[in-house]
């Protein structure tokens, strides 16, 4: 009888012991999945930056350029389907006036249809330059760049009714109208076309373009000297006294300078300029880009390019534009080949690689996934933020800092002195913030899409900044972003 109880009451404690640890066991593991992440001392694969579909990006300061498909120089069917998962919102397309008209008063829109509509499909909205001349007409220009702009009175007039019709075909589908490009490249001038000439042209066009779609949107100038404010105060005199400067919402202006980062004075003095004829004007960078490799056709020619420096040189170029607030348009999406009297051979900027016979596309360069990642982080609604930051470093470092609607931050830093290198030196540095905040921060390589999380060494918040530590930085933008922003495709 009392060996029974016994041993009940053994079985009895082992019952309730086994109890108590499981209830301990269970406890842990609440408690360990609800206290805050501790991180890790070291840096730590995250993932890779999970590209966005164009059509799912409402909104974005980065565009692609689409030029030259109206001279045939490159196939938009061949590239269009790269459209679907770059990221880029806009397209900057060129309405090629000679190609449409080709008898005189009879006008075949139909290739221009064809983009136009596969690119809205597509979730990328066409900003039309309407562009360059017309040989059938007496005075009516060149048919390429810095070929000379309609000038005689029956060119112009013909200019006026093209205008109307191209606008009238799609006023539905685009609202932006870019007048000419380049109007004060320096081969123009042997043409005899000058402010005048230009202004005079953009008096017609905004005419025309009002008189279809008056809640149009201008963009003017086109500019490829972008420090050449003579031109400029000569076209603002001339549209104030013929027309009206209330024309002009928008204004363009390119640039290629070997350094990426250079070039920016001479917007800041273009801005001086405009302000005495009007304040409210946007002002956006049209047309800039890189070659992949020596020799190219066009601007930079004569400097040791590679598909590698290429990428870098363009990640720097759009993010100091959007940094200081101006929207971006890269030149361009394909590769191209010109064939005019003035050039010839192939314009490697195309972030596409092509077969020169054909215009098929041979690969995408890491130009295009290195842009396509910066379409994803940037991909969204975002104010440019002026913080107050400290570089702790022996070499110059650009700092840019954006938020999102919701207060999210975006950082984005790189090595600025120098023209980008084939050659990868990478340091580190200290990188102190104020006014900004993250709650949890992830570090991108956008050139490959590498995302890391921070060792919890690396970043230190006190006294109202914060503090990041050891970043690794290259001649080539590197980001910092809130976790929550950025998808990724896990690493196995």
């Amino acid at each position: 009888m009392y060996d029974h109880v016994r041993r009940t009451n053994q079985t009895d404690e082992k019952q309730r012991l086994i109890m108590r640890l499981i209830c301990i066991f269970i406890l842990t593991i609440f408690i360990s999945c609800n206290a805050p992440d501790s991180g890790s001392d070291v840096w730590e694969n995250y993932g890779k930056v999970k590209p966005t579909a164009t059509k799912d990006i409402e909104t974005s300061m980065l565009w692609i350029g689409g030029e030259v498909l109206d001279r045939d120089l490159c196939d938009y069917d061949a590239f269009k389907g790269y459209l679907d998962e770059l990221g880029a919102k806009k397209i900057r397309l060129q309405s090629g006036w000679a190609k449409t008209e080709k008898e005189k008063g009879v006008y075949d829109f139909e290739w221009l249809d064809h983009i136009v509509d596969d690119a809205i499909s597509r979730g990328v909205q066409p900003w039309i330059q309407i562009s360059y001349g017309n040989l059938i007409y007496e005075g009516g220009g060149g048919v390429s760049l810095s070929a000379g702009l309609p000038n005689s009175e029956e060119a112009l007039e013909a200019w006026y009714n093209y205008t109307k019709a191209l606008v009238d075909r799609y006023k539905d589908r685009v609202y932006e109208w870019e007048v000419w490009n380049e109007a004060d490249h320096g081969n123009n001038r042997k043409f005899g076309s000058d402010e005048y000439t230009y202004a005079r042209l953009f008096v017609k066009t905004a005419e025309a373009i009002k008189s279809v779609q008056p809640e149009a949107r201008i963009v003017a100038l086109s500019l490829a000297g972008v420090g050449n404010t003579e031109f400029v105060d000569g076209f603002f005199s001339y549209v104030k006294e013929h027309g009206d400067v209330d024309w002009v919402d928008v204004i363009t202006f390119h640039g290629y300078p070997q350094n990426p980062d250079h070039g920016f004075q001479s917007v800041e003095k273009l801005k001086e300029t405009v302000r005495k004829y009007k304040s409210d004007v946007e002002y956006w960078q049209g047309e800039t880009g890189c070659p992949s490799a020596f020799g190219s056709t066009g601007a930079l020619s004569n400097h040791e390019w590679t598909e590698h420096t290429q990428a870098k040189w363009n990640m720097r170029r759009a993010l100091a534009h959007i940094g200081r607030g101006y929207n971006f348009s890269l030149f361009l999406l394909s590769e191209f080949v010109y064939n005019d009297a003035q050039r010839k051979g192939l314009n490697s900027k195309g972030i596409l690689k092509i077969n020169e016979d054909d215009f098929s596309v041979e690969y995408a360069k890491p130009a295009y996934y290195a842009y396509q990642n910066l379409c994803t982080v940037f991909g969204r609604d975002l104010e440019v933020l002026d913080p107050s930051y400290e570089v702790m470093s022996d070499s110059s470092v650009s700092v840019y800092a954006w938020a999102d609607q919701d207060g999210n931050s975006i950082v984005s830093y790189w090595k600025d002195d120098e023209i980008p290198s084939d050659e990868d030196r990478y340091f580190d540095v200290d990188l102190v913030l104020r006014d900004i905040s993250f709650n949890d921060p992830v570090l991108i390589d956008p050139y490959d899409g590498s995302v890391q999380t921070f060792p919890r060494s690396a970043v230190n918040k006190e006294n109202g900044q914060i503090t990041f530590t050891g970043l690794p930085t290259w001649d080539s933008p590197m980001i910092i972003a809130e976790k929550e922003l950025i998808n990724v495709i896990a690493e196995n």
